[in-house]
């Protein structure tokens, strides 16, 4: 629990030296998502497994494309591409690929503590498909997210 929390605020460190605009945890999947201004029309979210096995620790990019403009909750959509650069290193040269699969993503930022308009709760629905489309799952994501940007939007 310790080296998670480490390494969360790790990540939170590096999200704020690289401009990074938000960043969001889903702690019921063990993801951490570092994003461009999700209040923009078209942002980008970077996500990171934090499980504890290094044959696992997948990133996924995608861009998002936000559907309305509330300032209490904003509808998204995306598609994504989920990669471990950690294949690279597998000895066996049939699963050194770094890509494992692709994602539909749909969901909503909400803000419901009004004093608090930077903390999010968000909900997702995403379908994902394997690099061969011979397998997938309806994944379900639900997390808190905090927008660091101070600038009015």
């Amino acid at each position: 629990m310790h080296k998670k929390l480490l390494l969360i605020i790790a990540f939170v460190s590096i999200a704020q030296l690289s401009q990074a605009q938000a960043f969001t945890y889903y702690p019921f999947n063990s993801i951490f998502s570092v994003a461009s201004n999700p209040n923009k029309v078209v942002w980008a979210d970077f996500r990171f497994q934090m499980n504890s096995y290094f044959s696992s620790l997948s990133t996924e990019i995608s861009p998002m494309f936000n559907l309305n403009k509330s300032e209490r909750a904003k509808f998204y959509v995306g598609a994504g591409v989920k990669a471990n650069f950690l294949n690279y290193l597998n000895p066996d040269a049939s699963k050194q690929s770094p890509l494992e699969g692709y994602s539909l993503n749909f969901g909503v930022r909400a803000s419901p503590v009004q004093k608090l308009p930077r903390l999010q709760v968000v909900f997702e629905l995403s379908p994902y498909a394997n690099k061969n489309f011979d397998l997938g799952v309806f994944r379900a994501n639900m997390g808190l997210g905090y927008i660091l940007s101070k600038r009015k939007q």
